[in-house]
């Protein structure tokens, strides 16, 4: 089955290596574009470092400021932004499972007392880590480091897929990506098309702009994780019917 993957081109291409391991193949159409932000870090000390994405640790990694920073401990998102602090330099990396919330509750784990904290962050945040851990009284410095800009037509991969009916599904891994196709499918003249089609979605919030444009067919991976997605995404499809909407069990 071709697969549409919509996020950013080197993560994509990971996504990419998963579906066609489970058989699939993957139609590679990214609608953001990661694009560096040269914001100022601000003069430490800071008890740790936080990261959501590995795109920030990966922006991190190519400023000066580094060779300070990594002598902290990093607390991350998911093994895989895990796996870019270390690229980066952290030899102290603490992994939080789950989502942004799950990296406050890590870090009041490992911080009881008010901490000051660096989070290495993009220009769109859909979680407000620093406002959560300032309620427990901490102190986090946002830095954004990167943004994502989201294309301004559907990328031609896509298009083609759709206006063939070749492809099989879609995949959504945020919020930014999934309202950005919606609007360029429409725009495309391929929303009918695109609709048809089974969605899956790394989280209820990321499925909410999918549900309001009346796409019917959209499953909710049970943990924020592609092992999570591609499980809704591979009940879905077996299912081949219409009812198969919300989360998967």
């Amino acid at each position: 089955m071709k697969v549409i993957v919509l996020r950013p081109e080197r993560a994509a291409r990971r996504t990419a290596e998963t579906l066609a391991a489970l058989g699939h193949e993957a139609v590679l159409a990214p609608v953001l574009t990661i694009e560096d932000l040269a914001s100022a870090i601000p003069d430490g000390p800071f008890d740790a470092v936080l990261a959501t994405s590995a795109n920030g640790l990966r922006k991190l990694r190519l400023r000066l400021e580094i060779e300070r920073l990594k002598r902290a401990p990093l607390i991350a998102v998911g093994d895989r932004t895990a796996e870019a602090g270390r690229e980066a330099g952290f030899e102290t990396v603490h992994v939080a499972e789950g989502d942004g919330r799950a990296l406050v509750a890590e870090a009041l784990r490992l911080f009881p007392a008010p901490a000051r904290f660096m989070h290495a962050a993009g220009a769109d945040r859909a979680f407000d880590l620093a406002g959560a851990l300032a309620q427990q009284g901490h102190q986090v410095e946002v830095v954004e480091l990167y943004k994502a800009e989201a294309a301004t037509v559907l990328p031609a991969a896509a298009a083609e897929a759709l206006a063939a009916g070749d492809a099989g599904a879609v995949l959504h891994h945020s919020g930014r990506i999934a309202s950005t196709f919606v609007a360029l499918v429409d725009a495309a003249g391929l929303g009918d098309a695109a609709r048809k089609l089974p969605q899956a979605a790394l989280a209820e919030r990321i499925a909410r702009p999918l549900k309001e444009a009346g796409f019917t067919r959209v499953a909710t991976a049970e943990t924020p994780d592609e092992a999570a997605l591609l499980k809704a995404f591979a009940r879905l499809v077996a299912d081949g019917s219409p009812s198969a909407v919300g989360r998967t069990k």
